[in-house]
């Protein structure tokens, strides 16, 4: 019989995720996440977003949020996490938000695959405007 799976306290992740608007079309992410209720967390995260190829350019941004779990399927938890944070590329510093979807899901004991689907929106980010960036990370919790 399985048993109910609890929340993780603490949570580190890293990843990779696809930006259909950045050249070259991929992105880095790590986030750290604390559980402050059963079904609350509160992260922080750093988006390494590429904006131009040549030259290179990169925004990059660091926000603080919250991860509101909305549901469970299988075992399988589904968070809305919201930032706000500081974003700089180049000379240029300005603000960052991002929300979204983000499935966590157990792998093999403390570890967790963490597909996630985000919106990002930063004052720096040369125009681009809202971006639609789609991942997966991968985590270690307990």
């Amino acid at each position: 019989a399985m048993c109910a799976q609890t929340a993780p306290s603490n949570i580190y992740a890293a990843g990779a995720s696809w930006n259909q608007n950045a050249s070259p079309q991929i992105a880095g992410s790590a986030l750290y996440a604390r559980a402050v209720s059963d079904s609350t967390y509160a992260f922080t995260v750093v988006d390494v977003l590429p904006t131009t190829m040549k030259p290179i350019t990169v925004t990059t941004q660091f926000g603080a949020g919250v991860a509101q779990k909305v549901l469970t399927i299988n075992g399988v938890r589904i968070y809305v996490p919201t930032s706000a944070g500081v974003s700089y590329n180049g000379q240029n510093t300005g603000w960052a938000w991002s929300t979204g979807g983000m499935a966590v899901a157990t792998i093999s004991g403390n570890w967790r695959i963490m597909p996630n689907v985000r919106v990002v929106k930063s004052s720096v980010s040369n125009g681009t405007g809202y971006q639609l960036i789609a991942g997966v990370m991968f985590g270690w919790g307990q």
